[in-house]
């Protein structure tokens, strides 16, 4: 048995508004189905919610000739609409679960190419919400995810910036900083989304009080990933697991404070879980 610890637990845990207002939805719509429901890709980036939606009806498509049955949820980070037309030509209703913050921020992406800007955003390479957002845009949006890739980048004439949703802060700002200094008009949207905004923000300030960190949450989320990246950033012991099982007790020998953290697609009953392991792990008091 461990010494025991103390877990500072993040005070803005499990789902955010957008990831719960999706699972309902899908969840609903399973319940009032007949045929079949189906998503493009997971419905949101958490396999084991992935793998109960799947239980409750709510089926993954990969192909585009599975899109055919009763109705198509798009997941909260919205669809291409080459996918989206397959769904609508397989006879299937549209159930659109898109979180408001990322149909907010591609509204504003549309409007700014059309105001003749060279849109530059930054995002993660193939996300679903950059991947939707390149295929409407094709040309006119360029996207990067590194102050390299952004310096490789020819600006010419007014330039707008913008981000991903759940982008980490501190890159938009460095990026937005270096195009900065590179030409004469920048116009700066934030587009991060205020609930991933505010953990990070947690974040910060909580790796100076602790001396490991657990963040759960899927190891493809986005937002999970960069809460782990400021623990990593500041040389902290960090551990980026999705369920309990992945903790080793090795981890925290000699740890004295352990934060915890989650992602905006972690389920409260996979970080009650976690906690409970943690528990068995060393004994450990909740602060």
């Amino acid at each position: 048995m461990l010494k025991a610890v103390d877990v500072i637990v993040a005070r803005h845990m499990g789902f955010c508004g957008g990831v719960k207002r999706a699972v309902e939805m899908a969840r609903n719509t399973a319940q009032s189905s007949e045929g079949s429901v189906y998503t493009w890709g997971p419905l949101i980036h958490n396999p084991q919610v992935v793998s109960r939606l799947e239980e409750a009806g709510v089926k993954v498509a990969e192909e585009l000739d599975e899109l055919a049955g009763d109705a198509f949820v798009v997941s909260a980070y919205g669809v291409e609409h080459s996918v989206l037309e397959a769904a609508k030509a397989g006879g299937m209703r549209i159930v659109d679960a898109t979180c408001p913050v990322v149909i907010r921020a591609h509204s504003l992406a549309f409007k700014l190419v059309e105001d003749g800007f060279q849109l530059i955003v930054v995002g993660d390479h193939g996300h679903p919400e950059m991947v939707t957002l390149k295929e409407v845009l094709g040309e006119k949006v360029t996207i990067v995810h590194t102050r390299d890739e952004a310096a490789a980048v020819k600006l010419r004439g007014r330039i707008a910036v913008m981000s991903q949703t759940t982008q980490s802060m501190e890159n938009f700002r460095q990026i937005v900083g270096d195009l900065a200094l590179r030409t004469k008009e920048l116009k700066v949207v934030n587009t991060l989304c205020p609930a991933i905004t505010v953990r990070q923000e947690e974040a910060e300030v909580m790796v100076e009080e602790v001396e490991a960190l657990v963040v759960i949450g899927g190891h493809h989320s986005a937002n999970t990933t960069r809460l782990a990246e400021i623990g990593r950033g500041r040389e902290l012991p960090t551990y980026h697991i999705e369920v309990p099982d992945e903790l080793d007790p090795a981890w925290f020998s000699g740890v004295r404070k352990v934060g915890v953290m989650s992602g905006a697609s972690t389920p409260e009953w996979i970080i009650a879980e976690v906690l409970q392991k943690l528990e068995e792990i060393g004994s450990i008091s909740h602060e």
